[in-house]
């Protein structure tokens, strides 16, 4: 009974902010899976990586259980460097800081598009007051102030939708943020990693 009560409040304020609710309410949906996606990847990768001496252990072993074992992105690096690798350590080094760009990209990817899709809410929000405004002086303009209810469906809209925006933007700044900083933080384990990885394998037979 409560859900359904629930509910039908919902459905009555996403009606008061007019057509701009849709749009805002795909943002949101588009943003907020993009970060849980993103947030669930960093505790997954973070859980299994392991330092460089149990990666080469691991990747001794059976590959599949190597892959299993370890962070998608050591996995990627390892397995690439070890079959790429050569007695040129100025190469090798090179090697490696490519892979590791190339993961860098991917630990950012979609955090930039979070923080865009959260800046672009309120400017949606300020599009439903703009025109929920127009609305509203319309109803002027044909009725005069003495339609009050005519009245207040336009600033409910203009309202309705500057509320919506910043409740979709504020929580999607911080954890655009948030989840900028655990990129920041996984680029420099990868340069880590990549240095005592080759510090590792100098020496080692092919």
């Amino acid at each position: 009974m409560q859900l359904h009560s629930l509910a039908e409040r919902m459905a009555d304020y996403f009606q008061a902010g007019g057509d701009i609710m849709l749009p805002l309410f795909v943002l949101s949906l588009i943003m907020w899976t993009l970060a849980i996606v993103k947030s669930f990847r960093f505790m997954r990768e973070r859980r299994r990586e392991a330092t460089p001496e149990r990666s080469l252990d691991l990747f001794r072993g059976e590959s599949s259980v190597c892959k299993a074992g370890l962070a998608q992105w050591q996995w990627d690096i390892l397995s690439q460097y070890m079959e790429q690798r050569c007695e040129d350590q100025d190469l090798n080094r090179d090697m490696l800081d490519a892979m590791r760009m190339r993961q860098e990209f991917k630990a950012m990817r979609y955090i930039g598009t979070i923080l865009i899709l959260a800046a672009v809410a309120p400017l949606l929000g300020l599009l439903g007051t703009v025109t929920g405004m127009i609305t509203t002086f319309d109803v002027i303009s044909q009725f005069g102030t003495g339609n009050a209810r005519a009245l207040a469906s336009g600033i409910s809209e203009a309202l309705v939708t500057t509320q919506s925006g910043l409740v979709v933007a504020v929580p999607g700044l911080l954890l655009g943020g948030f989840l900028f900083q655990r990129a920041r933080k996984l680029r420099g384990r990868m340069e880590l990693f990549c240095i005592r990885l080759q510090h590792q394998t100098e020496g080692m037979a092919r």
